[in-house]
């Protein structure tokens, strides 16, 4: 999304520079240019009632309001990562004259971020402990529709959707939006807003007036907040769920359209918790890049980010057993890496290092855990053991060293797929892993369907190649204490002292030097099939095996779709900025007309069975599937 990637795709600059006023005046013009060469043309576009008209003949829904489509089954749609608008309710003193305003989704979010970077940042952190609330200040989703149907003025999210499913009857009384707060950890959305328990009433309220099932259509991580709920509603509240019973899903829900959705993680997130580094395909306005980095970098975003609970829950799903064959990648390995340590072959610090570091071309399993052959000052350092980390050991090492939450992670997410698998549901460990698919099979509903729709066909982040900057390894540099970051006066455990307020600068960062042509290695970052933000592993990987006969993971069959949408973009210059009506990009989807016909479709129950009830196959993930299954230590059997 255009804003959300001007503010996290980061340049690589000198990462201890600090904002100055002409560099803040300097963005503050480019905001403003910006502003004038993209939003105001989507503004009187908006307002020119011939281009409207002239849309409205070619949109799906008009279209198949001709064939008799009509309201049938209420929608429930869940939005996805960073696509809901967050207002303030409860803010400090630099924030009280904003009380009810956006400070996240909307253009006066982006002068706010310019007129005080440290201000806005505070009101968007959670409490790096607790995972919620800091003291004093409550920033909470916007309601409705327009919580996520225009990321900034006209810069459409759901909008295109919503107007389609409007063309043939929809409105607020059939069709119902259920925004949340994506920042938190899931299990606190239900205990700190009643999220799960809202959205189970809104599914009900539903069916109640209708008489009909409701089709829950989710986006990008609200495909995993959607498979959390599905797994959440079915438990015992004794057990901590929404106490619905075994058959609440068969009775109140007639699909779930999955839309990019994240069911296998994202390892884009393992370099926002790493270091601080969000790289997006798509970069915008690089013009700012340098700017940008002086006013809101990699220090700040990962302070920033390691406070949001949601980011751990997108960390990949499945271990090395799904990401380690390189199945995805064309290849077959034993220990496909997700992080490369690209510091040389004798040691990454030879000063505070092991002098022996583990080769690349050695088996993860052979591999030193992040534990081994190091002292304890060392491990207080967080110094790479390994010239490669596995997906386990890479998220081992976050949840151990990340955000201040430290163990605290560890009671909300669990990532040990096979030990989620052997949890009683009535485990009081089992809701660790109902962000997991692979640990937590679908609910007992023989009539619901699924439905995978994703875009493929664009290079997608996979893995990373990183240093460690030996300068910054010191004890002052690397101290994790989190009271260095609530007490600027308190004392680290190192003995110095935070005096500016922030986290000590994280030592880790893109390699942008490693390259290869062969690996589709760019700039320190491997590529893979998928979406931009979404690998096809994790799109479609599980929506095959829950098609399977007899899949243990979908064991009352639950009938599954997989339909890809290979990405075919255009320019138009009535959408300045998209994809064009075919794009497979992970947020132009929401318009891609395919995916659209198939809601609406859906919704209506117009040639269900004819014209959505079947796979579109366009990638290579069959044969993906197929080596990963035959992996002598890869695929699902492996993984549970």
């Amino acid at each position: 999304m255009l804003a959300v990637r001007w503010l996290l795709s980061p340049v690589q600059t000198n990462p201890r520079s600090k904002p100055n006023v002409d560099s803040k005046g300097q963005l503050q013009m480019v905001f403003d240019d910006f502003l004038a060469a993209n939003l105001q043309p989507l503004w009187d576009r908006a307002f020119n009632g011939t281009q409207h008209a002239l849309e409205e003949s070619s949109r799906v829904g008009h279209q198949l309001k001709k064939q008799n489509a009509r309201v049938k089954h209420p929608v429930v749609i869940v939005p996805g990562f960073v696509t809901s608008a967050l207002e303030l309710w409860e803010g400090e003193s630099c924030m009280k004259k904003n009380f009810r305003q956006r400070v996240w989704g909307s253009a006066s979010m982006a002068r706010t971020f310019f007129a005080d970077r440290d201000c806005w940042q505070k009101h968007l952190q959670l409490h790096p402990q607790t995972g919620m609330d800091p003291d004093s200040i409550r920033v909470r989703s916007a309601q409705g529709f327009e919580a996520a149907d225009n990321f900034i003025a006209t810069y459409w999210v759901w909008s295109k959707l919503i107007e389609n499913l409007a063309d043939v009857g929809y409105d607020g009384t059939s069709m119902s939006m259920l925004s949340y707060d994506w920042r938190l950890g899931y299990e606190y959305l239900e205990s700190r807003d009643g999220y799960f328990s809202k959205l189970k009433a809104a599914i009900e309220t539903h069916h109640k007036t209708s008489g009909e099932k409701a089709v829950l259509v989710s986006h990008s991580m609200g495909g995993t907040v959607t498979y959390y709920f599905l797994q959440w509603v079915v438990t015992d509240a004794k057990h901590g769920g929404g106490g619905g019973g075994k058959d609440w899903v068969e009775r109140h829900v007639h699909s779930f359209v999955n839309i990019a959705g994240t069911l296998l993680g994202v390892p884009k997130s393992i370099p926002a918790l790493l270091s601080g580094e969000l790289k997006d395909i798509a970069v915008l306005m690089p013009q700012i890049g340098d700017l940008l980095e002086q006013f809101f970098g990699r220090r700040v975003r990962k302070n920033l980010w390691n406070t949001w609970g949601s980011l751990y829950g997108m960390l990949p799903k499945g271990g090395d057993a799904l990401w380690g064959s390189g199945a995805d990648l064309g290849e077959t390995s034993d220990s496909t890496p997700a992080v490369v340590w690209n510091n040389g072959t004798e040691g990454v610090c030879t000063s505070t290092s092991p002098t022996s570091i583990v080769d690349n071309t050695t088996p993860a399993d052979e591999q030193a855990t992040i534990d081994d052959e190091f002292t304890d000052e060392e491990l207080e350092l967080h110094i790479p053991a390994s010239k490669q980390w596995s997906m386990k050991q890479t998220i081992d090492h976050l949840v151990r060293t990340g955000g201040g939450y430290g163990s605290r992670i560890e009671s909300i997410f669990s990532f040990d797929s096979k030990q989620g698998w052997k949890e009683r549901r009535s485990s009081a460990n089992k809701r660790k892993h109902w962000h997991d698919p692979v640990a937590s099979p679908l609910p007992h509903a023989p009539s619901l369907k699924m439905y995978c729709l994703y875009g493929t066909g664009l290079p997608t982040e996979r893995s990373y190649f990183y240093q460690l900057s030996c300068d910054k390894v010191s004890a002052k540099d690397v101290d994790v204490d989190q009271t260095c970051i609530d007490d600027t006066e308190a004392t680290c455990s190192n003995g110095t002292t935070a005096s500016d307020g922030n986290p000590p600068e994280s030592p880790y960062y893109i390699d942008v030097a490693a390259k290869s042509d062969v690996q589709n290695i760019t700039s320190g970052v491997r590529f893979s099939d998928g979406d931009g933000s979404v690998p096809l592993l994790s799109l479609g990987y599980m929506c095959q095996k829950f098609a399977e006969p007899r899949s243990k993971h979908n064991p009352s069959g639950i009938k599954v779709f997989t339909r890809e949408r290979m990405h075919d973009a255009e320019i138009s210059l009535t959408d300045p900025g998209r994809g064009g009506p075919r794009s497979g990009e992970h947020v132009d989807i929401l318009g891609n007309v395919g995916v659209m016909e198939d809601v609406v479709r859906i919704a209506t129950g117009l040639d269900v069975e004819e014209k959505v009830d079947k796979d579109i196959i366009v990638s290579d993930l069959k044969n993906i599937v197929k080596r990963l299954d035959q992996h002598p230590s890869g695929g699902l059997k492996h993984a549970v």
